[in-house]
């Protein structure tokens, strides 16, 4: 197992994970973030090809509407 961070919260992952698995686990709701690891933006067609490891920090952002 590592950790990484979500969000500012510890999360456990396999080891081994990638940011797709990730997210599948953390399951967000509805389609439309945007997802940064170790404050780089990863495009969603990355996210199978980018490996996790022990302490990354991962920021989920979804957003909302406003007025």
């Amino acid at each position: 197992m590592i950790t990484v961070q979500l969000n500012g919260e510890d999360q456990q992952l396999a080891l081994g994970s990638n940011l797709l698995q990730a997210i599948e686990q953390w399951q967000p709701g509805p389609s439309g973030f945007a997802v940064a690891v170790n404050q780089q933006f990863v495009p969603k067609s990355r996210y199978q090809q980018t490996a996790l490891a022990e302490g990354d920090q991962v920021e989920l952002v979804i957003p909302m509407q406003g007025g």
